[in-house]
């Protein structure tokens, strides 16, 4: 009982820590995130607003900022990044400077970085992709010159997505990071790698997801649901219990316990 007690007693203070962290970075640092055009990457929309496993690319960025104040711009390489920033600098002590074409981009890495920042007392750094600003300093800045550097994170923090290669590997790194945490959550899969789970899924423990699934959009999944191969599920509800069985399932609520196919389609519905 005592043990008990004193587990929860640290977890109660690991997450007061976190929070105190958190919150002098909402207070103290903008994230301004640059909306690389890249012309050289040919696809179908701009490349910022790709979509990767449910969110656009530079959300995938945004995330890795908790809830700090996010502003965005548009440029390409060419741009001038004090011309860009400067209209939208704010009284926040911090400028974080951020690409939209590095979605792996980390909390922990965004933290260690600003830790340093704020312990350094630096004026100007620059990452691997990115820059951290003294607000005050820079809006008097007229050019960046000299600038010292320093490297943070591993090595997939800053890889850039800027081809269809980099693209698909990125895709590949994210969809893995779901998956990893839908298995820490209690989720079980027959073959992780033919599911693909997309980034605001929310499944519930004790649930069984079998091959060749794909769960999409705003959808949740129940406890303890048994998911059979080659369903695709897009921003619907599986109440508790549920069983799907090779079937289309849109926009609809299936109630507890009910089994749901073989061969169904099941759009704008509810039971």
């Amino acid at each position: 009982m005592e043990t008990t007690i004193l587990e929860k007693s640290r977890e109660i203070k690991v997450k007061s820590q976190e929070q105190k962290e958190q919150n002098w970075l909402n207070e103290d640092v903008l994230v301004i995130i640059l909306l690389n055009k890249n012309f050289d990457f040919v696809v179908s929309r701009t490349p910022y607003d790709i979509d990767i496993c449910g969110k656009k690319m530079w959300e995938w960025v945004a995330l890795s900022c908790g809830d700090c104040e996010i502003k965005t711009t548009v440029c390409t390489e060419e741009s001038d990044i004090l011309t860009l920033i400067k209209p939208y600098l704010n009284n926040k002590k911090w400028t974080f400077v951020l690409y939209s074409d590095t979605p792996l981009f980390s909390n922990k890495t965004f933290v260690s970085v600003m830790e340093y920042v704020r312990a350094k007392q630096v004026n100007v750094l620059k990452l691997e992709r990115g820059y951290v600003f003294d607000t005050e300093y820079i809006k008097n800045a007229e050019s960046l010159i000299s600038i010292p550097s320093k490297e943070f994170g591993t090595s997939k923090d800053f890889i850039v997505v800027n081809d269809t290669k980099s693209l698909y590997d990125v895709t590949q790194i994210i969809k893995n990071r779901i998956l990893d945490y839908h298995v820490s959550n209690g989720i079980i899969f027959a073959d992780k790698n033919s599911v693909f789970i997309d980034a605001n899924v929310i499944i519930e423990s004790g649930t069984k997801i079998k091959q060749n699934n794909s769960l999409l959009g705003l959808t949740y999944i129940g406890k303890n649901c048994i998911i059979e191969p080659n369903n695709v599920i897009k921003d619907s509800i599986i109440s508790n219990n549920c069983e799907i069985k090779y079937s289309y399932i849109e926009n609809s609520r299936i109630s507890e316990n009910i089994i749901v196919g073989p061969f169904e389609s099941v759009i704008n519905k509810s039971n």
